[in-house]
């Protein structure tokens, strides 16, 4: 099919990679989330919104008759705050900024879709799981994706579309072969995340369900184990799959001291300047979700 070769070529230009599947697939998709979420797999403070999210499919179009997965590489971003006593260098894991990715991947399908009659439509879907499902990605031993050629340091976003569905990848899930006799990443997760009793790892220890939830971090976390801005470094880091990867680093715009002190005051996001909330929304902490944790992660770092 010429669209699906010109697809390939605009996004491969770009430096991302996709795989599609069937919309036959969609139940078996989404009966993951559910198959989990009976095991008690979830964390229980974040399960409810986490499996509204991904499960909801009421804007699939009627028609829509194939799902894409595109990966997108993402680097750690580093973004500095200016102190008293100097400078705090701090990390944004990959996958958190992405936003402009997110919209040129969309701009691929539809260039090359919407000319054809065709239409697509945001998916909101169990990425990760579509992503290994397709072939596009594998699990690591850590329960996160892996894309050749680009590790974990990848973003992932999902489309339906009512193109029909010539290349159906849909397979059983699997994990690197290099995961099969390395267990690194559990044994420098701090909090014991990541089990040997189990594949899913257990939410609820996560420094990265930790970190994005406003509750204050439980007694038992020691504040030398924060390492990121948001989420955690730790299981990606030792990751010898990721070690070609990890000097891709993107500098973000820093703060100065004034903006570093309005940060740490919870100053609400409208009342910051309007310099200050574009550098903000240029990292994804914007008033709609990450900028309510700013203050918090960047204290727990500040004080480490």
């Amino acid at each position: 099919m010429n669209e699906m070769n010109s697809i390939r070529e605009k996004l491969g230009a770009r430096g991302f990679k996709f795989k599609t599947a069937d919309i036959k697939h969609l139940p078996e998709l989404l009966e993951t989330i559910h198959t989990l979420e009976r095991s008690g797999a979830f964390a229980k403070p974040v399960a409810g919104d986490y499996i509204k999210y991904y499960t909801d499919v009421s804007n699939r179009p009627q028609a829509a008759q194939t799902l894409f997965i595109i990966a997108m590489p993402s680097p750690i971003t580093h973004v500095n705050f200016t102190l008293t006593d100097g400078i705090l260098t701090t990390v944004i894991p990959p996958q958190y900024i992405g936003g402009t990715d997110d919209a040129a991947a969309r701009d691929c399908l539809s260039n090359v879709l919407e000319p054809a009659g065709y239409k697509i439509a945001r998916a909101r879907v169990p990425m990760k799981t579509l992503a290994v499902r397709s072939g596009l990605a594998r699990y690591g031993r850590n329960n996160i994706s892996y894309v050749p050629g680009m590790g974990s340091f990848h973003r992932l976003i999902a489309f339906y579309a009512d193109v029909p569905p010539l290349e159906d990848n849909w397979q059983t899930a699997k994990m690197m072969a290099a995961c099969e006799n390395c267990y690194r990443c559990r044994e420098n997760c701090p909090t014991g995340a990541i089990a040997a009793d189990r594949f899913q790892v257990h939410a609820e220890r996560c420094l990265t369900y930790l970190n994005e939830t406003p509750a204050d971090f439980p007694d038992w976390v020691n504040p030398a184990w924060h390492n990121a801005l948001i989420g955690c470094m730790r299981c990606q880091d030792i990751c010898p799959v990721n070690k070609p990867y990890l000097k891709k680093v993107k500098n973000a715009s820093g703060f100065d001291a004034a903006e570093t002190d309005l940060i740490l005051q919870k100053t609400p996001f409208k009342e910051l300047s309007t310099a200050t909330q574009q550098k903000l929304r240029d990292i994804n902490y914007d008033d709609t979700w990450l900028y309510r944790y700013l203050a918090r992660n960047l204290r727990v770092l500040i004080q480490k």
